[in-house]
């Protein structure tokens, strides 16, 4: 009696078993393994139902084996298929950790580089530009103690000197971190980048957006200027183009930047092959930190289109 009271709870627990795992099929996306062992569980049920045949009906007990005998060799074969697609199924995972870990390893370089070149681009700045005033001053200060008079002319150059160094100094923290995004914005603050360039004929920049006074998460803005600002000096450097333009666009919780110009072009793959291409590492490397897209075509005498699209956190 307590065999066949084992046999039908073994029994309703593994028609228990089988529901469950039936019901996860669709979580798992339909995954080919986890229909088989559904069916190794369905089986396993019918399984226990041949075992209890036996013991209650003696009569067909010899069929009962037969089928459950049968049943435990597909068993077998079906649990075995399902770990060979559940072998597959860790390569493939495994392969795209790779993968993951490679792609990492690539935007952290390009984050590497970008900050070197940037200390790069402080070091020149500093070195060319504050230094050589910094030195003359000291030059005319050493020259008026020499000559132990009150040189007015000498005192006054100084001073000018020193007016146009913290002028200088002024100009690169502003290009190290601009106060007038941090205060006022990106709009104002690409504004004021694109004036600072109306002396020049060409390239003709046309801006268009519908931002106008709105915010964004600071760290947005300053990639998007960053990006806005290397595109802009790239055409200036080395497309030769005449027109610039720009659509910045924000819409919901998201904002599509859309870049182009109608300089000389050139072909992106070579581009970043080659270490001319580290500006538009770094360019892609910034958007990829808000996890947003960027794209660029272009072809050499077609000029230059890039669209990029940041989904803002909600």
């Amino acid at each position: 009696m307590p065999i066949k009271i084992a046999l039908i709870i073994s029994v309703v627990l593994q028609f228990a078993a089988a529901f469950i795992a039936i019901t996860l099929i669709r979580r798992t996306r339909n995954n080919v393994a986890w229909w088989l062992i559904s069916l190794g569980f369905l089986l396993m049920a019918f399984r226990r139902v041949f075992e209890i045949m036996q013991v209650y009906n003696s009569e067909s007990a010899l069929i009962s084996g037969f089928l459950g005998s049968w049943t435990g060799v597909l068993i077998s074969v079906i649990m075995l298929l399902s770990l060979i697609y559940i072998k597959r199924i860790f390569n493939i995972q495994k392969q795209f950790d790779e993968l993951r870990q490679k792609n990492e390893s690539r935007v952290l370089s390009a984050i590497v580089r970008t900050e070197e070149k940037e200390r790069q681009h402080l070091s020149k700045e500093l070195h060319d530009g504050l230094g050589p005033l910094l030195s003359s001053v000291k030059m005319t200060i050493s020259t008026c103690r020499f000559q132990n008079n009150q040189n007015p002319t000498l005192l006054e150059n100084a001073e000018k000197l020193i007016d146009e160094s913290i002028f200088t100094l002024k100009d690169i923290s502003n290009n190290l971190s601009p106060h007038i995004l941090v205060n006022f914005g990106l709009l104002k603050a690409l504004n004021s980048f694109i004036g600072k360039l109306k002396i020049i004929d060409e390239p003709n920049i046309h801006l268009k957006n519908n931002i106008k006074e709105q915010r964004f998460p600071f760290n947005v803005e300053v990639v998007l200027y960053r990006v806005i600002c290397e595109l802009i000096n790239n055409t200036l450097k080395h497309a030769d183009a005449k027109n610039i333009y720009i659509d910045l666009f924000a819409e919901g919780t998201e904002i599509s930047l859309e870049y182009i110009d109608d300089g000389k072009g050139f072909d992106p793959l070579l581009e970043e092959t080659e270490k001319t291409g580290q500006g538009l590492s770094n360019i892609r490397s910034r958007i990829k930190s808000l996890d947003g897209t960027f794209g660029i075509y272009s072809e050499p005498g077609e000029g230059v289109h890039v669209k990029s699209k940041i989904i803002l956190e909600s």
